[in-house]
């Protein structure tokens, strides 16, 4: 029988109350582990006989709850025997059961006195309980010294303050400790520890039990020093801790220097190095410490190091950068890699990296460089950075005639990007650039040699096609002859025919010619291309499968139920909305898809549902997040919802709205959006929904 059981603490109490004491002040215990409630029940009331007097019996019934509210599964028996027998609004407080619907674990905090240290445990829970502020029983306030709350309530203002606010619930605190009335926590070095804990509450990330913190916290989240710093370190040792979060102190002994120790400076660097390192990677902040003394480890780790770390760290990957970029061999991996970052769509970490990155290129080495800004320039389309991508496609046009020489896949890659620039700024052209021009000459020659050696997949050309589709498309329903003749040469040479391990590529082109032949009128063809892209054998099957479906095919999915009208698929439309409520983000493209169904809704007269959808796509083209080219796009909702909501609301929110709109219009093309300043803003929304398809054509439709 395991250890930890009550029936072998019932021993332990009669024979050796010392280690009695220890393991419970400890939670190391599962109290009913293998028991049935009449063998429980038996060895509680060994140890109730053992322990008759108030404080130490209060520990036993503290540790008791203490295992119960955090265990995560107890027996369906335990609540009610506790109850019963432990005097919950004494030991926690009277409104215990709202403490039971929380959530918690156990802190341990690093206490120093007489010259010596040792580790103890503390329950914290975040519970839906009436009040503010951090909640400690009156019993545990009595064992505390001033300070010592003062820390503990400095920890949960700055959680509440820089976490996810848990609006409607309070954190509640007490310790694994004798109730004797005799102060046992004292100062402020807890305040670290205790926020951390707070913060895995917060935000529900679990924090490895090999970690500890000692640290005191001010107002604004700086970490001080503590005392007794040597004997903390040894006592958190000798416990087993593997990582230790301590102060960062210049003036710390030598010894402080070891590989367990994490210094910081602040709460927010604590809580990402603390949720960095859990879960079944502890030692993983160690290897990207270890990352920032050699350059080429670092650009092998780089793809996996959380932003917020990179951010934490920036003086001294900054430093790294600049070593990286006056190295060719290290600038060509560094540039190849984030590269690869970007079109594995990791914004957070790319954009980290980027802001660090030296804004002085290594003009030796043009390939590197344009592979370097082809990728600034799709992480800047990615985000909706209209103004530093057009930095970035200046500054790959001034290189582009030398790479010519060198790497011509690499050049149509960039004008891959160039394109998607372009739109994002509703610039659309049947006309390329004339280096593009020859590019694609090129690469279509060097294709068809391919094709007599049996080789009929060309990756490069294939996705230069697919860009292509999209230009033709967004030039209107005239150009629907050429973009049908790109797209069939887009999948054929993305290996439609001959393999399915690019899929994810060609079937993409499915997307894009379902949404230009929906422009074009030829509804026949654009539901066989929507069926496609769906994997349905038709839209019947659709409602099944409308849980597995990704962002794309959502979207695709509500523009066909606005261009079709729903009246003819009024079971899949109802369908689909109630899916779209649940799955919606406050991302690109999600705005579309709200967009559609909200005008599908009008037409057939469910005029609740369309303000609703509307009204979300209004919200989302607004997020800060995304950027001018997305924000334009709230002309689409409003021009619609100024006939659906009452007057008076709708002029109230219309200023402020109209200074967006235009804010985001002058990043983009003044061309295109010429009617927002020849007219007043009622007359520019109603040449909007006069001319909805032509102002956004094809895929912002």
């Amino acid at each position: 029988m395991p250890l930890n059981t009550i029936e072998n603490m019932a021993f332990a109490a009669e024979k050796f109350m010392p280690h009695f004491q220890s393991v419970i002040s400890e939670m190391a215990w599962v109290p009913w582990c293998d028991m049935a409630q009449d063998g429980f029940r038996q060895a509680f009331e060994r140890i109730e006989r053992q322990v008759e007097h108030g404080p130490l019996r209060n520990l036993f019934h503290c540790s008791l709850w203490a295992s119960f509210l955090i265990e995560a599964h107890p027996p369906a028996w335990v609540e009610r025997f506790l109850v019963q027998n432990t005097r919950p609004d004494e030991v926690l407080c009277p409104d215990f059961r709202a403490l039971i619907q929380g959530d918690w674990i156990r802190i341990p905090i690093l206490v120093a006195d007489a010259g010596s240290a040792r580790v103890a445990w503390f329950a914290a829970g975040l519970a839906p309980l009436a009040g503010q502020g951090l909640f400690i029983p009156e019993w545990a306030g009595q064992i505390m010294d001033e300070r010592f709350r003062e820390s503990a309530a400095i920890a949960e203002h700055l959680v509440r303050h820089c976490g996810p606010d848990p609006s409607g619930r309070r954190f509640v605190l007490f310790p694994m400790a004798p109730a004797n009335g005799t102060v046992q926590f004292r100062g402020g070095s807890a305040a670290l520890a205790l926020g951390i804990g707070f913060m895995s509450l917060a935000r529900r990330h679990p924090v490895s039990t090999a970690l500890i913190a000692t640290g005191c916290l001010d107002d604004e989240g700086r970490v001080s020093v503590v005392g007794h710093l040597d004997l903390k370190i040894g006592a958190a040792r000798s416990r087993g801790c593997k990582c230790i979060v301590i102060p960062a102190d210049r003036g710390a002994s030598s010894a402080q220097n070891a590989a367990d120790l994490v210094a910081v400076r602040g709460f927010a660097e604590s809580w990402t190095m603390a949720s960095l390192y859990s879960g079944r990677q502890d030692n993983l902040l160690f290897v990207f410490s270890r990352a920032l003394q050699e350059p080429g480890t670092f650009i092998s780790r780089m793809d996996s190091m959380p932003g917020g770390w990179i951010e934490q760290e920036s003086e001294l990957v900054k430093k790294l950068l600049a070593r990286i970029f006056d190295d060719s061999e290290l600038f060509d991996r560094f540039s190849r890699k984030f590269g690869d970052m970007v079109d594995d769509f990791q914004p957070g970490r790319a954009q980290a990296l980027a802001a660090l990155a030296p804004r002085d290129l290594p003009g030796a080495w043009p390939v590197a460089c344009l592979r370097w800004i082809t990728a600034r320039l799709g992480l800047a389309n990615h985000q909706g950075l209209i103004l530093p991508a057009r930095e970035w496609v200046d500054r790959g046009m001034d290189i582009v005639e030398q790479v010519l020489k060198l790497d011509i896949s690499l050049v149509a890659d960039f004008f891959n990007h160039l394109l998607v620039s372009a739109h994002n700024r509703y610039e659309f052209s049947p006309d390329l650039p004339p280096t593009l021009g020859q590019v694609l000459q090129f690469l279509e020659k060097r294709y068809d040699l391919q094709q007599a050696f049996g080789c009929r997949v060309d990756l490069t050309l294939g996705k230069l096609y697919g860009t292509l589709v999209q230009n033709s498309a967004f030039c209107g329903p005239g150009f629907i002859r050429q973009t049908e003749d790109l797209s069939l040469k887009a999948r054929k040479t993305l290996g439609e025919e001959v393999s399915s391990e690019f899929k994810s590529e060609w079937m993409r082109q499915y997307s894009y010619l379902t949404l230009a032949r929906l422009c074009a009128g030829d509804m026949d063809g654009a539901l066989c291309c929507l069926e496609t892209f769906l994997g349905v054998p038709d839209l019947n099957a659709v409602p099944e499968k409308l849980p597995e479906f990704n962002k794309w095919q959502m979207t695709l999915l509500c523009r066909f139920l606005s261009a079709s009208g729903p009246r003819n698929f009024e079971p899949l439309y109802f369908t689909t909305a109630s899916s779209l409520a649940a799955a919606c983000r406050p991302e690109h493209p999600w705005q579309l898809a709200c967009f559609n169904l909200g005008r599908a809704a009008l037409q057939v007269d469910d005029r609740g549902t369309a303000v609703r959808f509307l009204e979300k796509s209004l919200a989302i083209c607004l997020e800060p997040s995304c950027g001018p080219a997305i924000a334009i796009m709230a002309l689409k909702p409003l021009a619609f919802l100024q006939h659906l909501s009452p007057a008076h609301e709708f002029a109230s929110r219309l200023p402020s709205l109209e200074i967006q709109i235009k804010d985001a219009s002058r990043q983009l093309n003044p061309d295109h959006f010429f009617f927002l300043y020849d007219r007043d803003f009622y007359q520019a929304l109603a040449y909007v929904r006069e001319n909805h398809d032509s102002i956004f054509p094809f895929s912002y439709g």
